[in-house]
């Protein structure tokens, strides 16, 4: 294979594909970083080769740099940080930003670094030696391994994705840059730490005023004296905003409440509203009736139960609640969904606010682009045309090699299942191409897909194992489901019998309530039980409609949790069909 061609090998394990990518040489390096600082754009830098080249040369680099960060091998660095701990970036600011991949790739990591790097900066992404990376273990597949599959014999058709994603981004942009180990000389790389110039990133005044946008926003929230919900893709202002108001509101002589998951998550809003804004965590404040304020405001509201939110809202008049719908770090898709459709039936008149235009960086950033082209951190379940429901629904299991193949289908369906979940992460994508005894199924009509359902199988556990979960000295990792069974309701033959889980079920939302969720779930229920399987069961969160539709398709609720779940604020529930 040529260095320089462009060619792909697809085994049909999902192993050992091998992408060639068309390398720009270091020389052009200098004036793709100027044009991009110009246009406020960030460059991405892939190194690959072995772990020891890989530091040598992003070493120098990083010694130029001082708003930096290090993601990987902590060993070296007083600044560096681990991957397992790479959310506590969210909120700050690089030049530079180095993750090193060759212990793992997290693509929950990924992201989160990726929405630290300012206009002009650089992400440099280390990996193994590109032609190897995918056929030897990733060992952050660790955590997709369920017993008893070890890393080795797991697909890699995320890592496959990666790779043609970085091939083709090399390939078509200016600010993406994928150097190998033995086709550029290291000097020439290693002198690179001088064009990079960091000093002049370090040097530019981070403004605390808003911008156009935000006071667009600010002026709105002034004028509004009820409910107002404030929309923004990660990154673009809206806590930043919400400080604003909360300057503004406070001059004016207002009490305002400030409410976050954390006040860890809520750091942005006390930069622009200063460190005396009082905070309150959601369950403390509904706790006590004692609390009031003019003005409440909600940030993160996509990580507070719904429930929480709406008991919020009936009791304070003034409120702006600001979510995220698309980010870095994950999204509220299907909380926004379920969200606006409560606020439409409770409330006759709020406002909705949208701020759609990046700070840190030109709206038409290439290294956002290739982020969310990747991550699918922007997919949604597609709108379809009217068309003849006349026609038969088609019952299909999708493989993940077929999903893998398929860009259009991986975001179709991925889409679908995020605008069905409260919170999705860029993890998930990585689950649903490679994780061990993943069965995808859904029904289709005119090519197009209305519901989807993500299960895993779980026990065929063999009998000492069985005897160790049984007796609670083990946890296995991928057996939720049947060790609970073993555990909470002494029915250990679980264990050593062949069970599904449904993971997720989806419909679209054009075609809700029309029965499909039960259409699909009682085809799987034909085809599991077809294919040897004794139960397919669940566990989800308690809401009342929710179980109404598994006990309707003739699940038995075997078991509800004490305690309420983050998420959804419901019990959880555990539901079993025997066949």
């Amino acid at each position: 294979m040529s260095l320089d061609g462009h060619l792909v090998i697809m085994h049909g394990d999902g192993r050992g594909a091998t992408i060639g990518v068309k390398s720009k040489n270091t020389a052009c390096f200098s004036d793709a970083l100027r044009e991009a600082r110009h246009n406020h754009h960030r460059i991405l830098i892939v190194l690959s080769g072995s772990r020891v080249w890989c530091k040598k040369i992003a070493d120098a680099w990083y010694a130029a740099a001082k708003q930096r960060v290090w993601i990987g091998d902590t060993s070296k660095y007083i600044d560096a940080i681990s991957a397992a701990k790479a959310k506590q970036v969210l909120g700050s600011e690089y030049s530079l930003a180095v993750l090193d991949a060759h212990a793992g790739l997290s693509p929950d990591c990924l992201a989160a670094v990726s929405g630290t790097v300012v206009a002009g900066g650089v992400l440099v992404l280390l990996t193994p030696v590109w032609d190897q990376w995918g056929t030897v273990p990733d060992l952050d597949y660790v955590r997709l391994a369920s017993y008893p599959h070890e890393v080795s014999s797991l697909s890699s058709y995320f890592l496959l994705h990666i790779k043609k994603s970085v091939a083709e981004f090399s390939e078509n942009s200016t600010v993406v840059f994928h150097w190998r180990q033995g086709c550029e000389r290291d000097d020439a790389l290693l002198h690179l730490s001088h064009a990079f110039d960091f000093s002049a990133l370090d040097a530019v005044k981070k403004t605390d005023t808003p911008t156009v946008a935000q006071q667009r926003c600010l002026e709105q929230l002034m004028l509004h004296s009820g409910i107002s919900v404030l929309f923004a893709d990660r990154g673009c202002g809206k806590s930043a905003t919400l400080g604003f108001a909360a300057a503004a509101w406070k001059k004016k002589g207002k009490s305002v409440l400030l409410v976050a998951p954390s006040r860890t998550a809520a750091r942005s809003v006390f930069r622009y509203a200063g460190s005396d804004l009082p905070f309150c965590a959601p369950d403390y404040l509904l706790a006590d009736a004692t609390i009031t304020a003019d003005m409440l405001l909600i940030d993160e509201a996509a990580a507070i139960p719904l429930s929480m939110l709406f008991a919020l809202l009936a009791r304070f008049p003034h409120v702006v609640l600001a979510t995220t719908t698309d980010g870095y770090e994950g999204t509220g898709q299907g909380f926004v969904l379920r969200f606006l459709r409560e606020l439409d039936r409770r409330f006759l008149s709020w406002q909705r606010l949208v701020l759609d235009a990046p700070m840190r960086w030109a709206a038409d950033d290439p290294l956002s682009h290739w982020l969310y082209a990747t991550l699918l951190l922007d997919a949604k379940e597609p709108v379809f045309a009217e068309r003849d429901n006349d026609l038969p629904l088609t019952f299909e299991l999708v493989s993940q090699q077929c999903l893998s193949q398929n860009k259009i289908l991986l975001r179709e369906i991925y889409g679908l299942l995020r605008s069905a979940h409260y919170r999705t992460t860029p993890d998930d994508l990585r689950f649903l191409l490679d994780a061990p005894t993943v069965s995808l199924y859904r029904l289709v009509r005119h090519a197009q897909t209305l519901a989807v359902a993500l299960l895993i199988e779980e026990g065929s556990l063999d009998a000492e194992m069985a005897e160790e979960i049984a007796a609670g000295r083990r946890r296995p990792r991928g057996h939720l489901l049947v060790q609970s069974l073993a555990v909470h309701l002494q029915q250990p033959q679980f264990l050593q019998q062949r069970v599904s889980r449904v993971v997720r079920i989806a419909v679209h939302t054009q075609y809700q309530s029309q029965g499909l969720g039960s259409q699909l779930l009682q085809a799987i229920l034909q085809e599991q039980k077809k294919c040897g399987v004794c139960a397919v069961g669940s566990s989800f969160s308690a809401a009342p409609d929710v179980l109404r539709f598994w006990q309707k398709n003739g699940f038995e609720l075997l078991r509800v949790g004490h305690r309420r779940q983050a998420a959804s604020a419901e019990p959880s529930a555990l539901v079993l069909k025997v066949f």
